[in-house]
């Protein structure tokens, strides 16, 4: 199997495009990360194109689509959109899932962690859901992809692997104090389009039923990781009614996110120098209990 690499991901991108009549020249990548993430000019407005790891990635694609659909069928929770003039979703090119979504034009003023708190109350409104969502499990991914080596040293390796088994053991005995339910499971102001005061929810890979505290630790970890003011923590406590760091249980989640960033960012230390540098970083901070060392956003 090829590695999933940016260039490897170019070429599903253009057998997908040529499959569906649209438009490859000029495609940019946006992320890569889980999926490698495109925008293209489509065929009457620009379109984001997700292609998937790899083939065990199909029904987290399937249930992706399940989840935007449910959520802005209704208008309750406003989401990014699938592009539902491409029919067959999601496709299968050389073993890759691939789907296709409506593009949202970013704006001026970004959307902010109280854009964030305020499209979370309208998800965690809802106690149930129509898409077959897996329990919650923070620790799935990066079991998976510590398994794939990531290209780490046997020590780091192994570092990591035993804080995921330290945090996994520590996950069955919390007591969460918020009602269970959908949750979006990567709720970070960086999975909102748009612009503030009308911002999209975008990203539904690890949506899940689950604890609605783990959608609030993303922004507390990036209070203490990659720069998110007090100021706009505290906005974001206001405008969703809890604290999650005043809640016991909160050590906890916080390691095993960041254990998600720092295996998240490892997928992809050969892309460059500047990523490696960044993993390696996390990894020490890790190692050192240094909650407040300062992370790089990729």
């Amino acid at each position: 199997m090829s590695p999933f690499t940016s260039k490897h991901a170019y070429t599903i991108l253009e057998r997908a495009c040529r499959e569906t009549g649209e438009v490859f020249p000029g495609a940019e990548l946006l992320r890569i990360g889980e999926n490698a993430i495109f925008r293209l000019a489509g065929r009457s407005s620009a379109i984001v194109v997700r292609v998937g790891r790899d083939a065990g990635r199909l029904p987290i694609a399937e249930r992706e689509l399940c989840f935007s659909r449910w959520l802005g069928g209704n208008g309750a929770v406003p989401v990014a959109r699938v592009h539902e003039e491409i029919p067959d979703q999601p496709r299968m090119v050389d073993g890759h899932p691939v789907t296709f979504w409506r593009y949202v034009e970013p704006q001026p003023d970004q959307p902010t962690a109280v854009d964030l708190a305020g499209i979370l109350r309208k998800l965690h409104a809802f106690s149930t859901s129509p898409c077959d969502l897996p329990p919650f499990d923070p620790l799935f991914n990066v079991r998976a992809r510590l398994r794939h080596g990531l290209g780490l040293t046997n020590d780091d390796r192994d570092f990591l692997g035993s804080r995921c088994e330290a945090v996994g053991a520590a996950l069955p005995e919390l007591e969460f104090e918020l009602p269970p339910g959908p949750i979006h499971g990567d709720a970070h102001t960086g999975n909102l389009l748009g612009g503030r005061g009308a911002a999209v929810l975008s990203d539904f890979e690890v949506c899940a039923t689950g604890p609605r505290e783990w959608d609030l630790v993303p922004v507390a970890v990036g209070r203490a990781r990659l720069g998110i003011s007090t100021q706009q923590w505290q906005d974001f406590v206001a405008a969703y009614g809890f604290d999650v760091c005043a809640w016991s249980g909160y050590p906890v989640l916080r390691e095993a996110r960041e254990l998600g960033m720092t295996t998240w960012l490892a997928q992809n230390a050969a892309e460059s120098e500047d990523i490696a540098r960044e993993v390696a970083l996390r990894i020490r901070s890790l190692r050192d209990g240094d909650h407040g060392r300062t992370w790089t956003a990729f």
